[in-house]
C-alpha cells in the first residue's frame, strides 16, 4: 500500500485494524477472482502482502503462472484506479522459493522476495502501479502487445541489473479508458524502440545510443502527451538520466541505470562550482535561481558534437548560450588562430548577447567529442535572472580581455 502511514495517522487502533482487514480481504478477492492458481497470500508488515503462484500440474514451463500473476496485477491496478482499494504498488518476479515448516507453520524464503520488493519500490520512481522482470514478461501471450520496456536497472544495494517491464492499457498507467487503442499501440512501439536504443541490445548488435534514444523518447513522450494530456513518468525518468549522464558510463552496458543513487550535481550547482566568472557574479538572487528554483535547467538542451565540429561561427548572430558539459573546445579568432581552450564547466556564447552588433566574436570548434547544453535565444530571453547572470559573466570577461 502507498502512503499507509499518512492514511492511518488519524485513525484509532480499532479503525486501523478494520481498515487493514478490509484491505487484505479485497486484495484476496481480486487475486483469487479468476482461479489464478494461488497457493497462498501472506500479509507482510500489515500494509503489504506476498502472493505466490505455483505451476499447475497440467502446465508446461512457467507460462501459466506468469500469465496468472500479471492478470492479478492488472486487476489490482484497475481496482486502484477505480478507488476500490487504496493506492498499491506491485513487483512481479519469477524465481525459486524455499518452503520450510516451523512449529506447524509454513514459512517461505528466497531471494525472489527481495527482488520483487525492489521492483515494487521502483514503481514509485517510474510512476507505475506494477513492474515485472524480463522472465515474467517473456511468458506473456494475451498481453504481449501491451508490454512496455521501462529499462535495465540496478536498484540500490543490488549488484546485478533487472530488465524491467510493465503493461500500458486503457484505464491504467495514465491511459484514459477511452484512449484510441491503435494510437496506444503506436506509443508502445515508439517507446520500446527508444528504450532499446537507450539500453542497447547485444543480440542485435545495438550499442547504447543516448543521443538517438533521447530523440526517440522525446517523440514518444510528445505522442503520449497528445493522447493523454499528461507526461509519461517512466519516459521522463530516462530523459532525466540522459540529461545528467549524457554518455553511458563504462559499466552501463553491464549494470544499466543505477536507481536511488545520486547521479551528480544539478546543472545549476555544476555551473556554480565550476565557473569562476559565475562565482564572482553570484549574489543571493542568483544562488536561488541556480540552486533552489532549477526549472530553468530544462531549457538547456543536450547536444552531442564530434571532434572538429564547428559549434558557433564568428560574426554570426547568436543562436544560444552554451555550457560545456564534457570534452574541450577551441576558440578561434577571424584568422583561425586559437585564442582560448575551454574545458568542461566553461560557459561560452553569452558575449554576443551583450555587445552592440549582437554578433559572435569567436569561432568555437570541438577539440574532442563533446557534450554541450544549449539554451536557445528564445528561451534565454524569457529567463530574466539567468540572463542577468550571463550578462555579469560577459561583463567580467570583457574586463579581463
Amino acid at each position: 500500500m502507498v502512503r499507509y502511514t499518512q492514511i492511518t495517522e488519524d485513525m484509532r487502533p480499532n479503525e486501523i485494524r478494520d481498515f487493514i482487514v478490509e484491505y487484505h480481504r479485497n486484495l484476496r478477492k481480486i487475486i483469487q477472482a479468476e482461479e489464478n492458481g494461488l497457493q497462498e497470500i501472506e500479509p507482510s508488515a500489515g500494509d503489504g502482502a506476498i502472493a505466490i503462484f505455483e505451476k499447475k500440474e497440467d502446465e508446461c514451463g512457467k507460462s501459466g503462472m506468469c500469465i496468472r500473476a500479471l492478470k492479478a496485477a492488472i486487476n489490482i491496478a484497475f481496482a486502484v484506479e477505480d478507488g476500490r482499494i487504496p493506492p498499491t504498488r506491485i513487483g512481479l518476479f519469477s524465481g525459486d522459493i524455499i518452503e520450510v515448516c516451523l512449529d506447524g507453520k509454513t514459512m517461505h524464503f528466497g531471494a525472489s522476495f527481495a527482488v520483487a520488493s525492489r521492483l515494487e519500490e521502483l514503481c514509485g520512481y517510474f510512476g507505475t502501479i506494477f513492474l515485472m522482470d524480463k522472465e515474467v514478461a517473456f511468458w506473456q501471450t494475451d498481453e504481449s502487445g501491451s508490454l512496455v520496456c521501462i529499462g535495465k536497472v540496478t536498484p540500490k544495494n543490488f549488484n546485478h541489473p533487472i530488465h524491467v517491464y510493465t503493461v500500458y492499457k486503457p484505464g491504467i498507467h495514465g491511459c484514459p479508458r477511452d484512449i484510441d487503442a491503435k494510437r496506444l499501440l503506436q506509443f508502445i512501439s515508439k517507446k520500446n524502440r527508444a528504450i532499446e536504443l537507450f539500453c542497447g541490445n547485444s543480440l542485435q548488435g545495438i550499442r547504447p545510443d543516448f543521443p538517438l534514444a533521447r530523440e526517440k523518447l522525446e517523440e514518444a513522450q510528445t505522442f503520449f502527451f497528445e493522447m493523454t494530456g499528461r507526461e509519461d513518468v517512466a519516459s521522463e525518468r530516462i530523459l532525466e538520466y540522459i540529461r545528467n549522464m549524457p554518455y553511458p558510463s563504462e559499466d552501463f552496458r553491464k549494470i544499466g541505470m543505477k536507481v536511488k543513487e545520486t547521479s551528480g550535481d544539478s546543472l545549476g550547482t555544476r555551473i556554480l562550482h565550476l565557473s569562476n566568472e559565475l562565482l564572482r557574479a553570484m549574489d543571493f538572487e542568483f544562488y536561488h535561481a541556480l540552486v533552489v528554483d532549477t526549472d530553468w535547467e530544462r531549457h538547456f538542451k543536450l547536444e552531442w558534437k564530434k571532434k572538429g565540429d564547428i559549434i558557433v561561427r564568428i560574426n554570426e548572430s547568436p543562436n544560444g548560450v552554451y555550457y560545456l558539459d564534457s570534452g574541450s573546445v577551441n576558440a578561434l579568432d577571424e584568422n583561425g588562430t586559437v585564442i582560448a581552450t575551454l574545458v568542461a564547466g566553461n560557459v561560452f556564447g553569452e558575449m554576443a548577447y551583450f555587445t552592440r552588433n549582437k554578433k559572435r566574436n569567436a569561432t568555437i570548434v570541438a577539440n574532442t567529442d563533446v557534450v554541450v547544453r544549449r539554451i536557445s535565444s528564445e528561451k534565454f530571453d524569457t529567463l530574466p535572472v539567468i540572463k542577468k547572470i550571463f550578462k555579469k559573466i560577459a561583463s567580467k570577461r570583457k574586463k579581463s580581455n
